[in-house]
């Protein structure tokens, strides 16, 4: 189990790298800047809350946690659960910022797939510091 400050601050650098994923996919993707920053202050904020929320709740499963470490069959739960949230969630700032649905659909897709980089490595480098583990 993690302490709550290393739930926080592992939160905060989880957030800081999509971020800056969703801000560079944006400018990839030919939208503006102002896009790309609406969207990140949008995710960020609600992304930070969901995250946090996932991070309790697993907290609270033993499954596939060995000596206080997470398996890599874990992180990649903790991957595919978080994603499939996060693609609902990025599909409908998507509508709220102006999207048509397809081009709503289009942002969802690549960037979830930019994130799902983003997040298992997040949960492969926060596994190897032991900061805020509890026994």
């Amino acid at each position: 189990m993690d302490s709550n400050i290393r739930t926080v601050v592992k939160t905060l650098s989880y957030r800081t790298a999509v971020a800056a994923s969703i801000f560079l996919a944006a400018l990839a993707m030919n939208y503006s800047a102002g896009f790309g920053l609406t969207f990140v202050v949008l995710s960020y904020t609600v992304g930070f809350v969901s995250f946090w929320i996932q991070e309790k709740l697993w907290n609270m499963v033993k499954w596939q946690r060995v000596d206080n470490n997470d398996t890599r069959i874990r992180s990649v739960a903790k991957t595919v659960t978080w994603r499939l949230w996060s693609m609902f969630v990025l599909f409908v700032i998507g509508l709220i910022l102006g999207l048509s649905s397809a081009h709503a659909l289009e942002w969802t897709i690549v960037t979830n797939i930019l994130f799902v980089v983003v997040h298992y490595t997040h949960e492969r480098i926060w596994n190897l510091i032991k900061w805020g583990k509890l026994l």
